[in-house]
């Protein structure tokens, strides 16, 4: 579960950073001051440095934590895999 929330974390980011790229980019080419031009390069890259450390801080809260985030899903999967096999078991016993 771990691996698969720091996956979707960096996809995520990913995108983030494409997407400031594309509206600084798509916005730069409509606005003429240099100075508004700078702004908003400056405030698309401390918007994009604060969301990337924040994930990176998340991932690694999780994996710090990962009994306390993990354990109650780990819990419950198990259990629903001993009442499918009880299940099974079951089935197999009505059937024979």
């Amino acid at each position: 579960m771990f691996r698969r929330d720091v996956l979707v974390a960096l996809i995520l980011t990913v995108v983030m950073w494409v997407t400031l790229i594309f509206t600084l980019y798509a916005t730069v080419r409509v606005i003429d001051v240099a100075l508004v031009k700078i702004a908003l390069a400056v405030a698309c890259v401390i918007l994009g440095t604060f969301n990337t450390l924040g994930l990176l801080s998340m991932a690694r809260r999780y994996k710090i934590e990962s009994e306390h985030v993990y354990g109650e899903d780990i819990h419950h999967l198990d259990a629903n895999r001993r009442a499918r096999q009880a299940r099974r078991g079951a089935t197999e016993v009505s059937a024979s």
